[in-house]
């Protein structure tokens, strides 16, 4: 059988041989282009743009050159997917419609199609100008008959029906159904994957955590103990799929505390010698644990029963030296060591950096392998950013972020000057926010299951972040519209946590209004309530200055 290789001008015959071209021809190439098309690895958006494209294209069907496709939502609404050549105004205004409403509406609440020679008088959305024009209105159904969704042909006013058209029409949304159906199948299965992964990883932090509670610290530890790991092994040239795999390891180093007694694991002095070598075991409970022969578990016994040991073979249990240490090892060992200094217990202070800083650089050859306190040290900055974001030190401490931050091919927003709140962190925070949302559209766009769910979750933990910072400055400023602003905060994070919800369900429709959401809200709420707070501290600043000045 012929490949066609089908561009939507082609399916147009020139004025001199549009006579010899049958309509049975016409449809034949045209199915067969959409076919096609519904093979391409590319996301389900762009397959149905380019379809449309292409019967817009169908001479006999006397298009005019625009249409619409349609996904209904959980609330009965139609949800504008793509579109070919629609007016700005119903672009805005056909973003969401009920079932019912319109004649999009009503062939979806009815299931039936629904032909129009003229719909002057029959659009409920409408807008100065609007021409006259005739209307398909194609159901899309799945396997058990429910309206999954509608296609929308603009024809000319008046228009007269083809013998062929009625059943073009079913075969074609039958055609579109499945290509949705099928695809839409693929993308909930992946994304329930990925979802029950990350609730299987977030379960297992838990549990690690509840160890670490036992040795008196919280699971924010092992949290930014595996990042600082990944981070260092970034800098040294990981792989990434081993960067990932380290990621997940990381917090399972002290999982073998929960065999340590509690007598010897909260002791609030010096432990004994002989307290000390009960102690010591942990790491050969935690590899008892681990065993198993999946490459995850194997990544983490090592880390569990190597982390102890030190550069200059002085470690435990085994004494181990140099390279005879697992790479994952000597980077936890690093990473751990690094948060313990700099964070407080209930029988230390944490340390100031510098002097955590100058304990790592001493021990540099000794304790540590000396070529990952320089990957350390390079990437400081990062390092940092990772300890703000897991410990809530206060205001400026969030912005940065770097390790979350990944390159995007199709952005749909960009930091503008004019966007500015003159708040010099928050400011910083926004333009993280705003890579965030590019990476939610790029990886809507690239039709990247993973990258969706891992940029939302990325999205809902540093808007936390970035909130709760927010809200102390308004608190520090005694600002009056606080309430109002943390009212605004919640709904976001609700709206974020439904979205993830639904992508399950039905992610067409939710990637579809996901990353304009996002975006929309953003740009909002910095261009408006946002900048309110900036006017305000930036007046009470002027004040304070002014009031020095006249003394």
């Amino acid at each position: 059988m012929k490949n066609f290789k089908i561009h939507p001008a082609e399916i147009t015959p020139t004025a001199d041989v549009a006579g010899a071209c049958s309509p049975e021809w016409e449809t034949k190439t045209a199915i067969a282009a959409i076919l096609e098309i519904s093979l391409k690895d590319i996301s389900i958006q762009r397959q149905l743009k380019e379809i449309l494209d292409i019967l817009v294209s169908i001479s006999w069907l006397k298009a005019v050159r625009k249409g619409a496709v349609f996904v209904t939502n959980e609330h009965d609404e139609l949800v504008l997917v793509v579109h070919h050549n629609l007016h700005p105004t119903l672009q805005e205004k056909c973003a969401r419609v009920p079932f019912g409403r319109c004649l999009c509406g009503r062939a979806a609440q009815d299931g039936e199609i629904l032909f129009k020679s003229c719909v002057d008088e029959e659009h409920d959305i409408r807008f100065d100008g609007m021409m006259p024009h005739g209307h398909y209105n194609v159901p899309l159904l799945d396997n058990q008959g429910s309206v999954i969704g509608v296609l929308v042909l603009y024809l000319e006013h008046g228009h007269r029906q083809h013998p062929e058209e009625s059943d073009f029409m079913k075969m074609l949304g039958n055609t579109i159904s499945n290509i949705i159906v099928n695809k839409s199948l693929k993308l909930r299965a992946e994304i329930s994957a990925i979802r029950l992964q990350k609730a299987q990883m977030e379960m297992l932090q838990k549990l690690m955590a509840a160890s670490e509670f036992r040795d008196n610290e919280t699971g924010e530890h092992i949290k930014r103990m595996s990042q600082y790991a990944v981070v260092i092994a970034k800098a040294i040239g990981v792989p990434e799929a081993e960067r990932k795999l380290l990621e997940l390891a990381a917090p399972m180093h002290d999982i073998g505390k929960v065999g340590i007694p509690d007598a010897i694991l909260l002791k609030q002095g010096p432990l004994t010698a002989e307290e000390f070598a009960i102690m010591k075991s942990h790491t050969s409970i935690g590899a008892q644990i681990l065993s198993g022969d999946h490459p995850l578990i194997r990544a983490s016994r090592d880390i569990a029963l190597s982390h102890h040991e030190k550069w200059d073979g002085s470690g435990y249990p085994a004494g181990l030296a140099g390279e005879d240490i697992p790479l994952f090892g000597r980077i936890c060992a690093l990473a751990d060591v690094f948060d313990a200094l700099t964070s407080a217990r209930p029988y230390k202070e944490a340390w100031p950096l510098e002097k955590a800083l100058d304990f790592i650089k001493e021990n540099a050859g000794s304790q540590f392998d000396p070529n990952l306190v320089e990957a350390f040290l390079d990437n400081l900055p990062e390092i940092l950013s990772i300890k703000s974001i897991y410990s809530g030190e206060g205001e400026g401490t969030a912005y940065g972020a770097d390790l979350l931050e990944k390159p995007v091919s199709q952005p749909i927003a960009s930091w503008r000057p004019d966007l500015s709140v003159n708040v010099a962190f928050i400011d910083k925070q926004h333009q993280f926010l705003i890579n965030l949302i590019n990476r939610v559209h790029d990886a809507i766009e690239n039709a990247d299951a993973a990258e969706i769910v891992e940029a939302l979750l990325d999205m809902q933990q540093y808007t936390r972040v970035h909130f709760a910072e927010e809200e102390e400055l308004m608190r520090k400023y005694d600002y009056p519209g606080l309430q109002n602003h943390i009212d605004l905060h919640r709904a976001f994070v609700e709206k974020t946590e439904q979205f993830l919800d639904e992508l399950e369900r039905n992610p067409l429709a939710v990637t579809t209004e996901l990353s304009s959401y996002l975006m929309n809200w953003l740009m909002t709420h910095i261009q408006t309530v946002d900048a309110d707070y900036g006017r305000y501290i930036a007046g009470l600043d002027r004040t304070k200055a002014g009031a020095v000045a006249g003394r």
